[in-house]
């Protein structure tokens, strides 16, 4: 899962707009853009969008 994926998915247009909408900070998702989204925090999206968006599984497993 990737930034993009989110912003679809919650039908925003801007990290600020994500921001709001996952209830974390405007550069906690900038973070997410240049690092990626750690593990934990994307098994947690998957639950919270009821797999609307899917965690990457190998990052989770590995």
């Amino acid at each position: 899962m990737n930034v993009e994926q989110l912003k679809q998915h919650y039908m925003v247009l801007s990290n600020t707009q994500l921001a709001k909408k996952i209830n974390v900070g405007r550069t906690t998702v900038w973070d997410w853009e240049k690092k990626g989204i750690p593990p934990k925090t994307q098994a947690f999206l998957e639950l919270q969008t009821n797999g609307a968006v899917k965690a990457d599984i190998q990052l989770i497993s590995a």
